[in-house]
């Protein structure tokens, strides 16, 4: 026996030699090399999947119809109709032939979702821009969705009360840079990337005690993209009803200047609206969940993945619906508690607001909310773990894809044919975000296990304008 002692003795002895110097260098060291190259090999990923891409898409991208409706609404017309669409068509951007062949069937709106039933208060905003002819627009919006991608992410390491020169931090915008949502989104030149970003900057003005300033960057990312930004509505709604009160206020007041310039112009805008958005959410348009093709799967809504299960879009609306009502009065309890983590708080809302309402795939970018969170904020291995494999598969854009090679008969009929791979595996991105959604809320009712490893993190986030606990 006292043999046995002293071997266990001189393995717990062996096992507490601390390390020499020149080994913590060696690994540190070797950390910070991988650190890099991952930094790198996203930043190279990025770079290529999204801004060289949109260089590339000048002719037709998700900017050109919002860009030629809020030229059509400042000159007088009617943004909403598919003539007028015509009428403004750049003259430094060559039309394509299916857009006067679409237009003449009627099908514009249901086929190509042009022009977008995007509210006045885009229009609005984007008015601006019009003052540029559509070349020297586009270069001008590359650099602001570059800027404000980058700008955000180094927003969101200061939120999170840690510098750019933590690993944690430079493995966190390795995460971000990698996001297939944040190459799609960039790659079409859609304003959801800007909105995005538009609402970490308002988060960090709200925390700094910048009220006004906090209002007007959240009314802006509202007017640019309401249903992407309504999670932060909701939470300061909560939390700061002076935010929400400013950003409202000033949103309106766009929106009166918008009815204003289509009165005053004698342009029937609301029905025109109403025809537009029923056309483009029609059975069989290019915003129908249950359509079978990639542009189908390119969708993350809830609707999504309860159609492909209940084979009827009428009980996936309703279920979709039900259980954002469900998740959010659950939010709104545990929102009301003292002490909940704001990171965590505008995660699960803003994931959550993307169950309900149609949204495509770049609208995921939202996702850099809860991958902060898990990166800086969270002590649990295990939490933290299970979060960022639920992130993980929107690092690749696998939904669209695979329903390419479906459609192409690259998958064998013996699989393809079976409900689960339509419903589990082309539908995964759809019901991945309904489990985050589910799961952030489980992880907002724990009281324990979510502090910051760091106190100085936990000291920086306990900092802001109220107190919160790190989650």
């Amino acid at each position: 026996m006292r043999e046995i002692a002293d071997s266990d003795q001189s393995i717990k002895a062996y096992r507490t030699v601390p390390r020499t110097p020149e080994q913590e260098n060696a690994g540190r060291q070797w950390r910070n090399v991988l650190i890099l190259t991952l930094l790198l090999a996203s930043g190279f990923e990025f770079w290529i999947r999204g801004p060289l891409r949109l260089v590339h898409a000048f002719e037709w991208n998700d900017l050109l119809s919002p860009y030629i409706q809020a030229k059509a609404w400042a000159h007088g017309g009617d943004p909403y109709n598919a003539q007028t669409l015509i009428a403004q068509w750049p003259p430094d951007d060559p039309r394509p032939v299916w857009v006067d062949r679409d237009a003449a069937q009627g099908m514009l709106e249901k086929k190509r979702g042009i022009p977008t039933p995007y509210p006045l208060t885009s229009l609005v905003l984007l008015s601006p821009l019009t003052l540029l002819r559509w070349t020297l627009a586009m270069r001008l919006w590359i650099v602001l969705s570059i800027g404000g991608v980058l700008a955000s992410g180094v927003t969101l390491v200061s939120i999170c009360g840690a510098s750019l020169s933590q690993p944690r931090s430079q493995l966190f915008l390795a995460g971000m840079l990698a996001l297939a949502p944040l190459h799609t989104g960039l790659a079409t030149a859609n304003p959801a990337i800007l909105s995005a970003s538009l609402g970490v900057f308002a988060v960090a003005a709200a925390r700094s005690r910048r009220t006004v300033l906090a209002g007007f960057l959240l009314a802006a990312s509202v007017c640019l993209k309401p249903t992407l930004a309504a999670g932060l509505l909701f939470y300061y709604l909560l939390r700061e009803w002076r935010v929400v009160a400013i950003a409202c206020g000033l949103a309106g007041f766009m929106e009166l200047i918008g009815i204003w310039r289509c009165a005053e112009a004698g342009v029937p805008w609301l029905a025109s609206y109403i025809a537009n958005t029923h056309r483009i959410f029609a059975r069989g348009s290019l915003a129908d969940f249950t359509r079978t093709d990639p542009v189908g799967f390119n969708l993350v809504n809830g609707q999504l993945f309860f159609s492909n299960l209940l084979h009827s879009a009428e009980a996936a609306n309703l279920l979709s619906w039900l259980l954002c009502f469900t998740l959010a009065l659950c939010w709104i309890y545990l929102a009301r508690r003292r002490g909940s983590s704001e990171i965590l708080l505008i995660s699960t809302i803003s994931i959550l607001t993307l169950i309900p309402i149609y949204h495509r795939f770049y609208d995921a970018v939202l996702l850099i909310w809860p991958l902060a969170w898990s990166m800086f904020l969270v002590r649990n291995r295990r939490i933290q773990a299970a979060t960022l494999i639920m992130i993980a598969p929107f690092l690749v854009p696998g939904a669209v894809f695979l329903a390419t090679v479906t459609g192409a008969g690259q998958i064998p009929a013996a699989v393809s044919s079976h409900w689960w791979w339509t419903t589990l595996i082309l539908s995964h991105e759809s019901w991945d975000l309904i489990l985050i959604s589910v799961v952030l809320l489980c992880f907002l009712g724990v009281e324990h296990g979510h502090s910051s490893p760091h106190k100085k993190l936990a000291a920086a986030s306990a900092s802001g304008p109220r107190k919160n606990s790190v989650g």
